[in-house]
């Protein structure tokens, strides 16, 4: 038997479970934004993309972080 759910108790249900505004979330996304560091075998439009996606992951939970470029230029390897 197939239960019939509107898309928009869908969207609800995914909401609740993945976009909770929580503390814990906010920490984890700050935490990650700040270790932020390009890994071997990365490329670097891979790394931008990686470094947008956080960006917006951290928009869409009310955090405003500062100094985006400085963060993206400490991800880097130093170039000795």
């Amino acid at each position: 038997m197939m239960i019939k759910t509107s898309a928009r108790k869908i969207w609800e249900i995914l909401e609740s479970k993945y976009l909770i505004k929580n503390i814990e979330n906010r920490l984890h996304l700050k935490r990650r934004i700040f270790h932020f560091q390009l890994e071997k075998r990365i490329l670097i439009d891979e790394h931008m993309n990686n470094f947008t996606k956080l960006l917006a992951d951290l928009a869409n939970m009310d955090v405003v972080i500062e100094d985006k470029a400085l963060i993206l230029l400490s991800s880097l390897p130093d170039g000795d």
